[in-house]
């Protein structure tokens, strides 16, 4: 038997899936800040969107604030800018615990 995460609605044919709690509303409302990100290149990225129906987030690469990197040359300036997406409880763990 499959655990499903998500809660399944069928809509007009089609298969809605959603997020049913607040961490969503939470994570709209953070919506372009900046957060330490673990799996960034520079280890910061920016929220620019929340899919409530994917449960995924895109996050944008910002340049590293951490002197650490600089020193170990380890900063990642080509990645910048770049966007990837992460789970909704990943992202919202790292905005909000």
């Amino acid at each position: 038997m499959e655990i499903m995460l998500y809660v399944s609605f069928v809509i007009n044919d089609k298969t809605d899936m959603r997020y049913s709690d607040s961490k969503l509303e939470e994570l709209v409302s953070v919506i372009g800040n900046e957060v330490s990100e673990n799996f960034s290149p520079t280890l910061r990225a920016k929220l620019v969107s929340v899919n409530e129906y994917s449960g995924v987030c895109t996050m944008e690469v910002v340049p590293s604030p951490y002197v650490s990197m600089v020193q170990m040359g380890t900063l990642n300036e080509d990645k910048v800018g770049m966007r990837y997406e992460a789970p909704v409880y990943r992202i919202w763990n790292a905005f909000f615990f």
